[in-house]
């Protein structure tokens, strides 16, 4: 399944104002671990995370981090990616597909889209008869800054 015309497109960033289900106890430290991910550019990992809400509310435990990202993981308010090296980062949940390559050297990450994604799941539909729910394209290498080095 050839893409001969592959056409990439920087995602911009969209934030979502709407109050999230976080269980029965919508506790600051869940609001605030759900704002914190809400308003970052970064794909964030829990210790990062962690961090960034104990420099806000040190009563933020780790163990409320891990239950809050399962709590929105469970919502579909956060995706979790899961790069190579087994390490996972949680990001808003954003409209649209949309892509991800990451620096193997500085772990920096860009979001891009791609018109080749459609035509693979028209093929893919037709060809094999699946009705496609996610096509998720993770690419990696190095950076220009890295590339150097």
């Amino acid at each position: 399944m050839d893409c001969p015309d592959i056409q990439l497109e920087i995602k911009p960033e969209r934030k979502d104002d709407a109050v999230p289900p976080l269980g029965q106890r919508a506790t600051r430290q869940r609001r605030l671990i759900y704002d914190i991910l809400r308003a970052s550019d970064e794909h964030l990992d829990v210790e990062t995370l962690y961090r960034k809400a104990r420099d806000i509310d040190s009563r933020v435990s780790l163990s409320t981090v891990y239950r809050t990202i399962a709590l929105l993981k469970e919502s579909r308010l956060v995706d979790e990616l899961i790069f190579d090296d087994d390490r996972r980062c949680y990001e808003f949940k954003k409209t649209g597909g949309h892509h991800h390559i990451r620096c193997q050297s500085c772990g920096r990450i860009v979001e891009f889209e791609t018109s080749c994604e459609k035509r693979l799941r028209d093929k893919l539909e037709a060809q094999l008869g699946f009705d496609v729910e996610n096509i998720r394209i993770d690419v990696s290498g190095y950076c220009s800054d890295c590339q150097g080095r």
